[in-house]
């Protein structure tokens, strides 16, 4: 790692760079290359001056991750709205980026080996590689995949609740698997099952790269996690009891509000 007072040097005015390639550059880098040393050598420096780094995406001129990653979520989000003029489905207790997944899941845009094989993408093959049994649609990878159902049934479990029969993407992700529920505890049972449906493509892209996967007591304890840190940071509420959130979630929220 280098400081730009390292590479950087000033020669009457005028920036002098070092850059110290480690390997010679080559095609359009070269080209690239002298646009940027033609920008820089149009900048004088004032004797006075003092040298800033200012970010104009903020008002306030600060660069900060968390701007940067609301900016490129809502330009991503904003542009897959306007070219297929949908509504998005929301839930404020996870991430955009889940709320994001989930959409695109539903509208049957992740790129599972079938969506693929459809679109002329040689594959070796199309079957599921968590379960190697049946092809791998985004029903089978989110729902009906062996491991994928051990671990719903975990979380259901885990819930004290009765796995639903007859599942679709529709019933799982848009909250009508659990009629009975309130508003409030149906939101944070649908925060429960997008958390699942993220991590789960997740695990299953480290398996198909990296050819690791979860166990199901590991995944159940990465789900209660992630949930219980994305859920609480985003309820209105004084306490959430970690203790109670994976024995007893129906006791675990005090005097809360969304």
């Amino acid at each position: 790692m280098a400081k730009v007072r390292d590479r950087v040097t000033w020669n009457e005015q005028l920036i002098i760079c070092n850059f110290r390639w480690k390997r010679d550059i080559f095609g359009r880098a070269i080209n690239e290359l002298d646009s940027l040393n033609a920008l820089l050598n149009t900048y004088v420096k004032q004797d006075k001056s003092k040298d800033s780094w200012s970010w104009n995406l903020a008002g306030n001129g600060l660069f900060t991750t968390k701007k940067l990653t609301s900016i490129i979520d809502e330009k991503i989000l904003n542009h897959e709205l306007f070219v297929h003029n949908e509504s998005f489905l929301k839930n404020k207790l996870v991430p955009l980026k889940v709320a994001i997944f989930i959409w695109r899941a539903l509208k049957k845009r992740i790129p599972v080996r079938t969506e693929l094989d459809k679109r002329g993408i040689d594959l070796d093959s199309v079957r599921c590689p968590l379960c190697d049994h049946g092809v791998e649609s985004i029903e089978h990878t989110l729902i009906f995949c062996r491991h994928a159902m051990d671990i719903w049934i975990r979380v259901y479990r885990w819930w004290g609740l009765r796995p639903v029969t007859n599942l679709s993407l529709n019933k799982l992700f848009k909250g009508n698997c659990n009629r009975s529920l309130t508003p409030l505890w149906s939101r944070i049972w649908q925060a429960i099952e997008w958390t699942y449906g993220y991590l789960l493509w997740k695990n299953r892209n480290q398996k198909v790269f990296s050819n690791s996967s979860w166990s199901g007591s590991s995944s159940l304890m990465e789900i209660q996690l992630k949930s219980f840190e994305w859920i609480s940071s985003r309820l209105k509420m004084h306490r959430l009891d970690w203790l109670g959130w994976i024995s007893d979630s129906w006791s675990c929220l005090v005097d809360c509000s969304v």
